[in-house]
């Protein structure tokens, strides 16, 4: 089964993340980090394959510094998947910026917050 690493600040979401991936049968591990280089650490430690992480407004889960923490893990772990969750609804102007990293092939996968959990975990399955 896939390992996956969330680093996703907000505390709700990780949790229900969490769950619907442990509930598909995910070896899921949570890093409180937010520091690139840690989370490239926890992902090489647990030989992740997906690495998914909340976009915000706020210091180090802002777009740019989540950007930051992809070109890090990309250049340790080059086959890694990364996906990015953000709100589409509080905050259009990332969800966009998300979008067209995905468009420019920088990260693998996004999701709205607001997507099912479920639907979630199979997306993650897929990659």
């Amino acid at each position: 089964m896939k390992r996956v690493v969330l680093a996703i600040q907000n505390t709700l979401v990780c949790e229900a993340v969490l769950g619907a991936l442990k509930k598909s049968g995910f070896h899921t591990e949570k890093t409180l980090s937010r520091l690139p280089d840690q989370i490239a650490t926890v992902c090489d430690w647990f030989f992740a394959d997906i690495l998914l992480m909340d976009v915000n407004r706020a210091g180090d889960s802002a777009f740019d510094a989540r950007m930051k923490t992809v070109r890090l893990v990309k250049k340790h772990a080059p086959s890694l998947k990364i996906g990015l969750l953000c709100d589409n609804v509080s905050d259009p102007e990332i969800a966009y910026r998300v979008k067209q990293a995905r468009e420019a092939g920088e990260i693998d996968v996004f999701f709205y917050e607001s997507v099912e959990t479920d639907y979630l975990a199979d997306v993650v399955d897929s990659l």
